[in-house]
Order: C-alpha cells, then structure tokens, then sequence
C-alpha cells in the first residue's frame, strides 16, 4: 500500500475512533465519519466497504495496541499484575466506544463473534498461567480449582465490562477517574484472596495511585 493510502486509511480510522467515542458507533455512520472529513463517502467506502470493515479495523490495532503492553518489561508479583492491568485499562480507554458496542456487533457479524470467541481462549489461557504465576510465587493464596475458575470469570469479565459500568456511573468522560476507580476495585479483589506478601503488592499500588 502506497503512503498516501496508508495516511488516509490513518486519517480515517483516527476520525472514526475519535467520532464513535464522542458519540457512540451506532451513531456515527458514513455520511457523517465522511462530513467530518471533508470527503465523499466513496472515499470512505474504498477503503472501509462497510461498517463492520472499519470497526474490525478497529478490533485489529485494540489487538496490536494490548500485545505490545503485554510484551513490555513488568515487575514480578501482584504489583506487576496490577501495573500491566493499568497500562492496559488506558489503552481500552481510547477505544471505549469498541467495547460498549461489543455485545451488540458480536450478535450482527458471525465472523467477528467466531474470531472474538478465539481471542477469547487465548486470553484465558494466558490469563489463567498468570494467576496460577502469582499462586506458586506465593501472592496468592492456593484456590481449589473452581475458586480459581471463579477468580478468572470475575477478573475477565471486569476487563470487558468496566467501561460500560464506567458510562452508567457518570465516569466516562474523566479518564484517569475512570480508570484509577476500577483499577481500585480490581485490587479490591484480589485483596480477597491475596496472601501477606501479596497485599503488601497491592498497597504498594494503591499508594501510587493517590
């Protein structure tokens, strides 16, 4: 692909992602992603035919943006569980209109859904080797293993939701509010099952939160 189509598939994904935030991805079609920019929606539709086209363009760099934290150098133990929760919470933050239109794309495309519902198991096994990490180095209490599974239900469906719990608590439109808040319960909730050591972690993150 040429520059020039490279920068104009940059200038209207960056349009879309900032439009679909400001006033949700049902809202925001090509007439006025093309407005905006001052194009035809042909220009738009060359390189996006449809909708779903553009918001798994979307799906795509959310995916990149997430691989590149989670590659990053983290500190051991739950302080470092927490920090890379942070790094990531931000980086959802930028594409929150995504996640609060999630349920409903999920439903329309098939594709998307089948290829969601992949991601999804990859997570889980990584997210599971994580806790089960964190349980060996002593962070952890030991968890039978249907606490265990409760704990990674609770924790991957707080990673999905809170943004829409973030909207609905009149959070959304501060974003380190939004964030530290949720980052807070997070740590709340491991605190539950958190060791001495572990809690020593956890208020250590905390305190830098403040």
């Amino acid at each position: 692909m040429s520059k020039s189509k490279q920068s104009t598939r940059e200038l209207i994904v960056n349009k879309a992602i900032e439009m679909y935030n400001a006033h949700g991805v049902e809202y925001v079609g090509v007439r006025e992603l093309a407005k905006e920019l001052n194009v035809k929606g042909g220009h738009i539709t060359y390189y996006f035919p449809t909708k779903n086209d553009l918001l798994a363009e979307l799906a795509h760099r959310l995916t990149v943006s997430n691989g590149e934290l989670l590659d990053q150098p983290k500190e051991s133990g739950l302080y470092g569980f927490l920090d890379m929760n942070r790094r990531m919470y931000f980086n959802q933050y930028q594409y929150r209109a995504f996640f609060l239109s999630l349920p409903l794309w999920l439903k329309q495309d098939i594709a998307f859904a089948h290829q969601y519902q992949q991601g999804q198991a990859s997570r889980r096994q990584s997210f599971t080797h994580e806790l089960n990490g964190l349980v060996s180095e002593g962070y952890l209490s030991p968890l039978s293993e249907a606490k265990m599974e409760t704990l990674f239900g609770t924790l991957a469906a707080t990673a999905r939701l809170w943004l829409c719990e973030a909207t609905l608590d009149g959070l959304i439109d501060d974003e380190t509010t939004a964030v530290h808040t949720y980052l807070r319960r997070l740590a709340g909730l491991l605190e539950l099952v958190a060791s001495e050591k572990g809690k020593t972690d956890i208020e250590k993150f905390l305190r830098e939160l403040t």
